[in-house]
């Protein structure tokens, strides 16, 4: 990597954890547990985090690369997590989803509750998700199982031309609840 492409990625880590604490401090002490039912107090630019994610969530849904494509930053700096497994370009991303999307039948996929969080020209919602599917056994002809995932992303958005774009995608699996036991409600 040459000195002025170190120095580039350097400051743009440093811009993204900078932003990201002024966000962070910005709304520090807020009760986010009504924020369901306050979406006429999201700025202009919250709303349109909301519909963009809302739009990309069914576009996932439809299963259509093009669609899904639209919402997403297209080059390297794209980045997704889900659990360990890493996708860094949309490339990586892209081709992971080409090989899992059409083994999906009957899919469902929504992200509910998102509460986005906007600073200038970056934001990142934190949002439920939830995923419902048949999958097709890529191993055995005929073979379904079905899938009904449920779990918590967080999404950074970056805005520019005055259109929002997802850079990073983090999900998290729920995990199961067993009988017996409470949620810890800390």
């Amino acid at each position: 990597m040459s000195l002025s492409k170190y120095i580039i990625a350097v400051l743009a880590v440093a811009g993204l954890a900078l932003g990201n604490v002024g966000v962070a401090f910005s709304h520090e002490g807020e009760d986010h547990s009504k924020e369901k039912t306050q979406d006429n107090k999201l700025s202009a630019q919250g709303k349109r985090v909301v519909k963009l994610l809302e739009n990309y969530a069914a576009a996932v849904q439809s299963g259509k690369l093009s669609e899904i494509e639209q919402y997403v930053v297209t080059g390297d700096g794209f980045s997704s997590l889900e659990g360990a497994f890493e996708d860094l370009g949309w490339d990586s991303y892209r081709k992971h989803l080409a090989s899992e999307l059409p083994l999906f039948d009957d899919i469902s996929y929504e992200l509910t509750n998102i509460r986005p969080y906007v600073k200038g020209k970056m934001a990142y919602a934190i949002t439920d998700y939830a995923l419902n599917t048949t999958m097709k056994d890529s191993k055995s002809e005929g073979e379904q199982r079905r899938l009904d995932i449920k779990g918590k992303a967080t999404i950074i958005l970056v805005r520019s031309n005055r259109e929002w774009k997802i850079r990073h995608v983090h999900t998290a699996r729920a995990k199961g609840e067993k009988p017996g036991l409470e949620k810890n409600h800390h």
